[in-house]
């Protein structure tokens, strides 16, 4: 019997409806279930299943199946390549980049428990955020890293660099490091390059650049991305890693990016190459919560 922790979006409409749906499939293949804690507040008609903390459902699992899109895929995938647990990733609604499964073919996660599945390893980075010396704040990011101004209104001053070489320095809205698997998102929308998975490379894309000099840059995946902002007029600026509570940075904060030693592990049952993804997720408009 394998253990599989369900992680799904609460917020999505009739997401009560699509746990239970799951849960039905994943006993009738013979799986134990555990849900997360706070899932209990949903009312849900369940039998036979666990409830437990996010991390310790984690933990315990064989793999995690996603119930939402891609932003739910990226609210789990810090913690579980923490604890080296596989994920697949269900899409509910909107087009996700990461997730592998429709709502209709859930009964294809049965391909996992029997052993039919592939897995891609996507790199990850960590971000670290120094001050006077100390670290201030680190997280891990499988999309992307976004240094950006608080207001709309003014621009900031920006300057990359890589293993301390000055690589640009432009006026602007701030910078986008992302991993291949976040450069279909932001860094997408921001005119940045996509990258297949397999080429590990970090991408650093200027956002509203008053500068056409300032363009994209691809790094090797064993480039140190230091970025750092400045304003003449008190603008705030922040940093966040994957869309979550970011840390404001004051003069003289060094923000350091690099490949992470963990990995999100995202598993294949369907055998669609990156380019059929790439192509069908693009022609219906996007990525999904």
């Amino acid at each position: 019997m394998q253990t599989v922790f369900i992680w799904p979006n609460s917020a999505k409409e009739k997401i009560g409806d699509a746990i239970e749906e799951t849960c039905t499939v994943l006993r009738e293949l013979g799986a134990r279930v555990v849900l997360p804690w706070e899932t209990q507040d949903l009312g849900l008609s369940l039998d036979s299943v666990t409830y437990a903390p996010q991390a310790e459902g984690v933990a315990a699992c064989d793999f995690i199946v996603s119930l939402g899109g891609d932003g739910t895929i990226l609210r789990i995938a810090e913690l579980a390549a923490m604890y080296e647990k596989p994920l697949i990733g269900v899409n509910l609604g909107h087009v996700g980049f990461m997730t592998e499964l429709e709502h209709g073919e859930l009964p294809k996660i049965g391909k996992i428990l029997a052993g039919k599945y592939c897995m891609e390893n996507r790199m990850m980075l960590d971000l670290v955020v120094q001050r006077n010396g100390r670290t201030l704040y680190q997280q891990t990011a499988l999309n992307d890293v976004v240094l950006a101004k608080t207001n709309p209104f003014r621009v900031v001053r920006v300057e990359v660099r890589a293993d301390g070489v000055p690589v640009m320095s432009f006026l602007g809205d701030g910078a986008i490091i992302a991993t291949p698997t976040g450069s279909t998102a932001y860094s997408l929308a921001a005119g940045g390059p996509v990258i297949e998975p397999s080429a590990e490379n970090l991408s650093v894309t200027p956002v509203c650049a008053h500068d056409l000099r300032a363009k994209a840059f691809v790094f090797a995946p064993e480039r140190e991305i230091s970025v750092a902002a400045s304003s003449t007029d008190g603008i705030g600026i922040c940093v966040a890693a994957d869309g979550r509570s970011g840390v404001e940075l004051l003069a003289g904060d060094r923000v350091l990016v690099r490949r992470s030693r963990r990995v999100t592990r995202l598993i294949r049952v369907k055998g669609r190459s990156f380019y059929h993804i790439l192509r069908e997720k693009l022609s219906n408009g996007g990525a999904g919560a």
